[in-house]
C-alpha cells in the first residue's frame, strides 16, 4: 500500500525512540515520498534528531543530509546549515562555529548539547550548553534561539534526572538546565510550557535532594495552571509533583491533599489519558 510522506513521518516519529537504528537505516528508502520543500526540511529535522540524539551516528547523519541536499530543493538553507553544524559539532565538539551569528551559535550549541547529554557525553554537553547560555544574554526577545535553548535545557535536565546517580557537577548542570528552560520558556513559550518548566524544576530538585525547593516549584506549577485554565492532564501532573515533594519533606497531610487533587483531575481525564495515567495514580496512592 502506498504511503504518503505525512503518514511516513508520523509513524517514524512515533516509533523512532524504540528502534532508532531501523528508522535511520530506512531514511534513504523514503526520500522518494517527499513532495514539497517543507517535506524535505521535516525529513532533515528527523535525521538530525535520530542520528544525533538517539544514536550518536553523527557521520551517518551528515552523509544523509548531503544526499538529501543533492537530490531535493532546500527551502530554508540557513536551517539546513544549522542542521549540518549540529551533527559536525557532535562529531567533533572542538570545531569552531564562529562563522555563524550569535543566534545561530545558540541554536547549534543547544541542539548538540542536548543530544550529547542524552548519549552520556556530559563534559562536552556542559561546555556547549554553557556557551549557549552565555550568548543568550545579548539576543532580542524575538530571537528564535530562546526556544531552542528552552528545549535543550529541558532535555538536558531530563537526561540527568534519569541517571541512577549524579556527581556534584552533574547536579549543578541539571539545575542550570532546568532553570534555563524555565527562563527561556517565559520568553518564547505559552503558559503551559512555563508551568511544565516548573514541573521539571520540581523533579530536578527532588533528584538534587533539595525537597523544599522541589515543593516550591510544584506549588508554582499548580498556581500557573489555576491562573490560566482547568486543564485536567496538566493538573494531574502538577498534583503528582506535589505528592512527591510532600513525601520528600515528610508532610503526610500534604501528600494526602495532593493525592486527592490527583484523583479529582484523573476523573476529568479523557479515556485515552486515563489508560496511561492510572498506573501513575495507583503507584502514588
Amino acid at each position: 500500500m502506498t504511503t504518503t510522506f505525512k503518514e511516513y513521518l508520523a509513524n517514524a516519529w512515533s516509533t523512532h525512540a524504540t528502534d532508532p537504528k531501523k528508522i535511520a537505516d530506512e531514511f534513504k528508502l523514503n526520500f522518494n515520498l517527499m513532495d514539497s520543500e517543507d517535506d524535505v526540511m521535516s525529513m532533515a529535522g528527523l535525521i538530525v534528531h535520530v542520528c544525533g540524539e538517539h544514536l550518536g551516528s553523527w557521520e551517518q547523519g551528515i552523509e544523509l543530509l548531503k544526499k538529501l541536499k543533492n537530490n531535493a530543493p532546500i527551502k530554508d538553507k540557513e536551517q539546513m546549515k544549522r542542521f549540518v553544524a549540529i551533527l559536525n559539532l557532535g562529531n567533533n565538539p572542538n570545531i569552531s562555529i564562529e562563522e555563524f551569528s550569535p543566534s545561530d551559535q545558540i541554536r547549534i550549541c543547544s541542539g548538540t548539547s542536548s543530544a550529547l547529554a542524552s548519549l552520556g557525553g556530559l563534559k562536552n554537553a556542559e561546555k556547549l550548553f554553557s556557551k549557549a547560555v552565555e550568548l543568550s544574554a545579548n539576543i532580542s526577545k524575538e530571537d528564535p534561539a530562546h526556544k531552542a535553548l528552552a528545549i535543550a535545557g529541558n532535555g538536558i535536565a531530563t537526561s540527568l534526572e534519569e541517571k541512577e546517580s549524579r556527581k556534584p557537577n552533574e547536579v549543578d548542570l541539571m539545575i542550570l538546565a532546568a532553570h534555563t528552560a524555565r527562563k527561556h520558556w517565559e520568553i518564547a513559550g505559552t503558559w503551559m510550557e512555563v508551568e511544565r518548566a516548573e514541573y521539571r524544576l520540581s523533579q530536578t530538585y527532588l533528584k538534587a535532594e533539595q525537597p523544599v525547593k522541589a515543593l516550591e516549584h510544584a506549588e508554582k506549577c499548580l498556581g500557573i495552571i489555576n491562573e490560566n485554565g482547568d486543564v485536567p492532564l496538566e493538573l494531574f501532573f502538577a498534583y503528582e509533583a506535589l505528592v512527591l515533594a510532600n513525601k520528600a519533606t515528610n508532610s503526610e497531610i500534604g501528600q494526602k491533599s495532593s493525592i486527592y487533587g490527583m484523583e479529582m483531575a484523573f476523573d476529568k481525564l479523557s479515556e485515552a489519558d486515563r489508560s496511561w495515567c492510572k498506573e501513575i495514580l495507583e503507584k502514588l496512592s
